[in-house]
């Protein structure tokens, strides 16, 4: 057929086809955006600060069901924020920081307080420009027991600690805390946070009713952080903290009174194993099932000076009631993990190599976990695990 026929054909093909949607086809419904609220939370949903190095003025919030390892909901969190969950686990607080002009510009620093179930923004707390850009860890941003207080690491580099009456909706005030680092509240009062100090001492300060600072202890010095310095990310139990040694040991520590007081440390490699290279290493490297006693610390051969941020080779699990190691587990690449509480209790372990969260089964009275699945990937450069 001459290609002139072939033209005729198709525009007569367009003009019919054009002339029945005309006259027949529907209009199209109109779009409707919409939100939905998340499920109920269940003791298995995790909260993952993913950094995002690539583009780091927009980090954010994974919310993830830990049963399903499938991605619930996320929320923006811009430049670097610190997060943490209210005691009743019903708020979400997002220390960070804008500029004006995306990545320059006047600075602005606040907390963002998110409802946890709709994950809509509830209040905006203004902060001084003063909080620590630094990676996520636990005790950067942390609330009183009560819920009353929240706390915010600052530096500018000197230290100090912003105080927020969340009742209030306001920045209380800034109290100095030189050459000390992260924030560790009591389970039993909300008067008062400590500090780990860079000279081997651990930093009291008492509140009164409105959150001003009225007093401040150091204890004695309990670890020699030239030689032996402690992670800051302490698991909690109760009024006491556990925290990793970079050599290798576990160091309690006390902090329900007017001074923090330390228990004797025990070692994580058996003193048999004098010659092992094995180390703890990591971001998040321990989590704590509170009911059971039990500990799982993240560990890695061939350890050695700087290599305490090292992925996990494997999972020790210990018995905090005697410093006993129950199980080993593979692990490969882990980085970050958290522990969720309650009689089934699931362990969270995030390869920092892959960017999945791997699941176990937590059975802290038989010692031992049990692999269930792999999910993600998720986020760019998380560092930091909650659960609900």
């Amino acid at each position: 057929m001459p290609p002139r026929s072939l033209v005729a054909i198709g525009l007569g093909s367009i003009f019919i086809c054009a002339a029945a949607f005309a006259g027949k086809t529907p209009e199209l419904p109109v779009d409707r955006i919409t939100v939905s609220n998340l499920r109920p939370a269940t003791p298995y949903r995790v909260y993952l600060n993913d950094a995002a190095f690539p583009h780091i003025i927009d980090s954010k919030l994974l919310i993830i069901d830990g049963a399903s390892l499938k991605l619930e909901g996320m929320l923006g969190t811009a430049y670097v924020a610190h997060t943490a969950l209210s005691p009743d686990r019903s708020e979400i607080y997002a220390s960070t920081t804008y500029y004006a002009r995306l990545n320059r510009g006047e600075r602005f620093d606040q907390i963002d307080v998110y409802d946890a179930i709709t994950l809509k923004l509830k209040a905006e707390i203004p902060l001084p420009g003063k909080r620590a850009l630094a990676l996520a860890y636990k005790g950067l941003i942390r609330s009183s027991a009560n819920g009353r207080f929240i706390f915010v690491q600052n530096a500018t580099p000197a230290t100090s600690v912003s105080v927020v009456d969340r009742q209030a909706g306001k920045f209380v005030t800034e109290v100095p805390t030189p050459g000390c680092w992260a924030i560790y509240t009591p389970a039993t009062v909300s008067d008062r946070f400590s500090s780990l100090c860079g000279d081997g001492t651990m930093l009291t300060v008492m509140l009164d009713e409105k959150g001003n600072a009225v007093g401040r202890k150091k204890s004695a010095p309990f670890f020699d952080p030239d030689d032996d310095a402690l992670f800051i990310s302490g698991e909690q139990s109760g009024d006491r903290f556990y925290f990793a040694s970079f050599k290798g040991r576990v160091q309690p520590v006390d902090i329900g009174g007017d001074v923090a007081m330390p228990a004797p440390a025990w070692p994580l490699v058996p003193v048999t194993s004098k010659k092992s290279s094995w180390r703890p290493g990591g971001y998040q490297l321990m989590a704590l099932h509170e009911k059971s006693g039990t500990l799982f610390v993240g560990m890695h051969r061939k350890g050695g000076e700087g290599s305490h941020k090292s992925p996990a080779d494997e999972i020790w699990t210990f018995d905090l009631a005697t410093g006993k190691r129950i199980a080993r587990t593979p692990a490969p690449g882990t980085t970050t993990m958290a522990v969720t509480q309650g009689d089934a209790a699931r362990l969270l372990a995030f390869d920092g190599t892959k960017g999945m969260l791997n699941a176990f089964h937590a059975a802290p009275n038989k010692g031992r976990l049990e692999f269930i699945a792999s999910g993600g990937p998720f986020g760019e450069t998380p560092t930091m695990l909650d659960t609900q």
